[in-house]
């Protein structure tokens, strides 16, 4: 009877584990059957609460240890963290579940905090030195901009109040925050964050010149902060260079950065493809393309698309002559295969399906990034390889197979970059049997694949909507009509006045 409250203890230990395991089965990057699978998710409201908790210690021994202001940080710190979850939920629904994004948020806030105050012990070190736009940049290439222009906003204000509730501090810290940003926002190489960096450093240096003409420094005085101007922004830059590596490996995250040195086709995986398999490399071209023009259309990331299909295929390196593109002896469509002639279809979709896991096993070998990597299974989700299920329905004699025998791995498409890989590569292949490729017919074998598609539900666990694929199938129509272009033929010169080459400098 003396330990009751051992029983309700351990009652209540139960039931939070079991909300966990609840919790973690719907993380989007909680996936049993996928090949992408993480071993270790930490659900999105303890990733929360956590980083509340280590904010709250960080600022603790600033407002110290009397119990009203302890009171007072712990319920800003509750406002702070509540306002940021109603804020993602509004406008970014995508953060919402993404145990990870949760996690980089806090921790960039964190990072923000501990930067000004370890700026803030140095008495030597300048208020105006203090480079939060760093985070601003981080958040930018790894998260949002709209987030990062909120984190910037909170960050200002601490970096105010922690430099003696300072106007001037919260003043200069917003501005060099959104030039970062701003500039940040188009960033394609490393070179490019130096560029950033003289943009901080201007706007930095512009709103201490106000700063002093309101306060009326002198001369010596201004030139002497707008020193700090040049501070900043190489700090900022500094900061942001050596971190996002680390926070990009991490967190599985891409930047432009990353993906423009991913998809340099000098990079031995796809110089590899290019070589020895030609027809894939040439369909991967197409591809990307086609989903490229069709992300711009709807807003998704278009440089994540182009470079997600140049890898989609690269499985087909293992056995390239078992792929139609790759057959270079085939002159006509209706020719028969060469090598899965051999093959009872069965075996033959195995070979096909392979390609998927091959993929991932190459793009691993290689150190291909895993939002990358993720379209090399995606790309086919759990589709149905049709020609050989009807060739093997047509060679069964008594009971027919099974479809799922014939269908893809998966996982299924889980963002709209990999919706558009996936319907990009179906309609690419699908078009180039088409004998007369006119806009009109281009459209109408589009529309139907997508809802083929849609039917299978292989849509079912992607962010996207009906007015999205509308766009998309705008995009491939358009894309497809401009390759498939009907050419004049070039009329040929008469025999009697083409000169031979042969002939040129006899008498």
């Amino acid at each position: 009877m003396g330990k009751w409250w051992l029983n309700g203890l351990k009652g209540m230990l139960q039931s939070m584990l079991e909300w966990v395991n609840r919790t973690q089965n719907k993380s989007p990057r909680q996936e049993a059957s996928s090949l992408l699978a993480k071993q270790v998710h930490i659900p999105t409201p303890i990733v929360t609460v956590g980083s509340a908790l280590v904010l709250f210690m960080l600022l603790l021994p600033q407002v110290g240890f009397v119990l009203p202001r302890v009171l007072a940080l712990a319920g800003l710190i509750a406002v702070l963290t509540l306002f940021f979850v109603i804020y993602i939920r509004i406008d970014l629904p995508q953060f919402v579940n993404d145990d990870e994004a949760v996690f980089l948020i806090g921790l960039c806030m964190i990072l923000g905090v501990a930067l000004i105050e370890l700026c803030e012990r140095f008495p030597a070190f300048s208020q105006y030195g203090v480079p939060i736009g760093a985070i601003a940049i981080l958040v930018t290439l790894l998260l949002h901009i709209r987030l990062a222009f909120l984190i910037s906003v909170v960050l200002s204000i601490f970096c105010g109040v922690l430099y003696n509730l300072s106007f001037n501090a919260v003043f200069v810290a917003f501005f060099s925050s959104v030039a970062a940003m701003l500039a940040s926002k188009n960033v394609r190489h490393r070179s490019d964050m130096v560029r950033a960096g003289f943009h901080i450093v201007w706007v930095t240096a512009l709103c201490l010149y106000g700063l002093s003409l309101f306060h009326v420094w002198t001369h010596m005085m201004t030139l002497h902060r707008m020193a700090w101007a040049g501070i900043n922004g190489a700090l900022c830059v500094i900061v942001s260079l050596a971190l996002l590596p680390v926070l990009e490996s991490f967190f599985s995250r891409i930047t432009p950065i990353t993906l423009l040195e991913v998809g340099d086709f000098n990079r031995p995986l796809l110089r590899r493809l290019m070589m020895e398999a030609p027809g894939t490399y040439h369909h991967t071209l197409l591809v990307s393309a086609l989903a490229e023009q069709a992300a711009e259309a709807i807003g998704a990331n278009s440089l994540l698309c182009r470079v997600g299909m140049y890898y989609h295929d690269v499985g087909k390196l293992e056995h390239p002559d078992y792929f139609i593109e790759n057959q270079t002896m085939r002159r006509n469509v209706k020719d028969k295969a060469e090598l899965h002639d051999k093959l009872n279809p069965s075996i033959s979709s195995l070979v096909i399906m392979s390609h998927v896991k091959d993929g991932v096993a190459l793009a691993r070998t290689y150190s291909v990034p895993e939002e990358v990597l993720r379209f090399i299974p995606e790309h086919h989700g759990t589709s149905l390889i049709k020609y050989f299920y009807m060739q093997a329905l047509e060679h069964s004699d008594e009971e027919s197979p099974s479809a799922d025998s014939f269908r893809y791995p998966g996982p299924k498409p889980h963002s709209k970059e990999t919706v558009i890989g996936m319907l990009a590569d179906s309609v690419e292949a699908a078009s180039r049997a088409m004998e007369e490729p006119t806009y009109e017919r281009l459209r109408s074998l589009i529309e139907k694949i997508v809802n083929s598609k849609f039917m299978d539900g292989q849509l079912d666990q992607a962010p996207i909507t009906l007015q999205d694929l509308r766009r998309i199938i705008d995009s491939f129509a358009a894309s497809l009509s401009a390759i498939y272009h009907v050419r004049i033929e070039y009329p040929e010169m008469p025999e009697a006045e083409t000169p031979s080459p042969l002939s040129r400098g006899k008498p």
